[in-house]
């Protein structure tokens, strides 16, 4: 009979911290980590604030210890456009927002950019061929199974910090399943 009083007792004295944190909502929390789908099938990270939602965070293991790569997917379910504006990792002070794309002599280059649009309602990737994050002069080499801190910076005023497990570059996959060579920036 005392273990069931205990056990009572405890459970009372838990819930009004249980209701607290339910009536908080994702809405009065700064920032609300959530691994859904592939990104918690995956280990990637995930993020949301507000009407963004950062997932399928991740970085290949660096072939080249001081350069690598941080691929991610930003959805944004607002009515107006956003635009990814600015961009810091917890794995250098140098990163950048960077766009691959093809000459017109069929070449393939990489450019800084210094926006990303992300539209109403829709999902920008942040994929191999396409936009990234470069983060260059890497402090500490990083392995497999470290991480990596992410912090992108939006017009809106918005800003969402995901953490991006360092993994395998042969998990090249984005969150929709597409395969992704690793080659050129690594």
């Amino acid at each position: 009979m005392r273990t069931n009083r205990t056990v009572t007792a405890a459970a009372l004295a838990a819930l009004p911290l249980f209701a607290a944190a339910c009536a908080a909502g994702p809405d009065t929390q700064s920032q609300e980590h959530a691994a859904t789908g592939t990104a918690e099938a995956d280990g990637r990270g995930s993020a949301r604030v507000g009407d963004l939602i950062v997932e399928d965070a991740w970085m290949p293991e660096p072939a080249n210890p001081e350069v690598g790569v941080v691929y991610l997917a930003v959805t944004n379910t607002a009515t107006e456009d956003d635009t990814v504006t600015g961009v810091r990792t917890s794995a250098s002070d140098d990163a950048d927002l960077c766009e691959t794309g093809t000459t017109g002599s069929g070449a393939s280059v990489m450019r800084t950019v210094s926006r990303i649009p992300v539209p109403a309602g829709g999902t920008t990737t942040f994929v191999d061929g396409g936009y990234h994050v470069m983060v260059n002069d890497i402090t500490e080499p990083l392995t497999v199974g470290d991480g990596v801190t992410v912090g992108l910076t939006f017009a809106s005023g918005a800003e969402v910090e995901v953490d991006a497990p360092v993994q395998e570059m042969t998990a090249a996959r984005s969150d929709h399943g597409d395969p992704g060579a690793r080659d050129g920036h690594h």
